[in-house]
């Protein structure tokens, strides 16, 4: 008889394709290492390096700062030291030039550069200390020398220009004007409001505004109406006034001499 071949086990069969092999394990483990091992290598390179320069910097920036507050309060004190000599070259070089320049009427500005260049004299001289040259500066910057002379001409053009009307009613508002400043109720911005209408810009001149021309009747009436706003906000009598004008150059003596006595405002 022949024999019979014998028939494969299908349970046998099923443990076989079931199970790994000694093989098959011993890839796997060595794909699971080769993929844990740059890991390994990244946690090793990333490293904590420290702050780096930032505490230099910011020490860096702190002196700086420091040095910086340092320079500005030795210059503030170097420049509080000077003031007197700070004054005489502004008075010389600066304000003499612009009385000069400006159109105060011929008496007028005889007058005031003369009282300008004896303040200044005294000032080299060293008759006046450090604390009444800066109040004397001050009191100067506020009152409307230049500006004087522009209402001056302003004056003068309704007088030439404009009614017998309109010529007397300048006279008025603007004499009223110029009595607030002898009271200490009006000062130079206040003139440079007044005279705006009639101004235009120059960057040449110091407080950048200077009379444009031709002038015009209607701008310059326009003055008179700001004027007479500003001394009614000062309360001076809108009768007319009796006596001698106002003069810029008594108002500068008046205010000079106050500098000296009793400082700034």
């Amino acid at each position: 008889m022949p024999e019979s071949t014998p028939k494969p086990d299908p349970e046998s069969d099923e443990v076989t394709a079931t199970t790994p092999s000694s093989t098959d394990n011993d890839l796997s483990a060595t794909d699971l290492g080769s993929d844990t091992e740059p890991v390994a290598q990244q946690r090793d390179e990333v490293r904590d390096d420290g702050p780096g320069w930032m505490p230099a910097v910011m020490a860096a920036t702190v002196l700086m700062g420091i040095m910086a507050f340092i320079f500005c309060a030795f210059s503030t004190w170097l420049l509080y030291q000077k003031r007197t000599e700070l004054a005489t070259r502004t008075l010389t070089e600066a304000y003499l030039p612009e009385l000069e320049q400006s159109l105060l009427e011929p008496d007028t500005k005889s007058a005031v550069m003369e009282t300008i260049q004896e303040l200044a004299e005294d000032m080299q001289r060293g008759k006046l200390d450090d604390w009444q040259s800066a109040a004397v500066m001050q009191r100067l910057q506020r009152l409307p020398v230049l500006q004087w002379g522009d209402l001056q001409a302003v004056q003068s053009f309704i007088k030439r220009s404009g009614t017998p009307e309109q010529a007397a009613e300048a006279s008025l508002q603007l004499n009223r004007l110029r009595k607030s400043v002898a009271n200490n109720k009006a000062t130079s911005f206040d003139f440079v409001e007044a005279l705006s209408p009639v101004h235009v810009d120059d960057p040449t001149v110091s407080w950048g505004r200077r009379l444009g021309t031709p002038l015009d009747l209607d701008a310059a009436m326009d003055v008179v109406k700001r004027a007479q706003l500003l001394a009614d906000r000062a309360k001076i009598p809108s009768a007319p006034q009796t006596g001698a004008d106002v003069s810029i150059e008594s108002i500068m003596q008046e205010q000079i001499q106050a500098g000296i006595r009793d400082g700034a405002y």
